[in-house]
């Protein structure tokens, strides 16, 4: 079966790929009839393969010991810049404004909601 996945951006269902190899494909596929850059990369929610258009993947894995005020775990950063362009997307589609950390248990960096950070 495949998967449900949604864009957050546009609500369209993602199209969906069984490996990176077929994603790939289909990545190439679109830049060669529509010029635009992609990327592949595997779905947390499903585990198969989507596309992300190159300016907007920031890659991340799940963090094993932080989570968001709603419980969940937190998205785990490899670089502050990576982080930042994630933070820059969000802004961009949603308007929240968010802080990048350094996550205090790995190596890597985390969003938040901003607030007023007077130390």
């Amino acid at each position: 079966m495949f998967s449900q996945c949604t864009s957050r951006r546009t609500g369209d269902p993602l199209n969906t790929y069984l490996c990176d190899i077929s994603a790939q494909q289909a990545a190439d596929q679109v830049k060669i009839n529509h010029g635009k850059a992609m990327v592949s990369y595997q779905c947390d929610s499903c585990n198969y393969w989507h596309l992300c258009p190159e300016e907007r993947h920031t890659p991340s894995v799940t963090c094993h010991h932080c989570t968001s005020g709603d419980g969940r775990p937190k998205q785990l950063y490899a670089t502050h810049d990576a982080a930042e362009k994630r933070a820059d997307c969000l802004w961009q589609e949603n308007r929240v404004q968010l802080k990048v950390y350094k996550c205090p248990h790995q190596h890597g960096w985390h969003l938040t909601k901003f607030r007023d950070w007077r130390g």
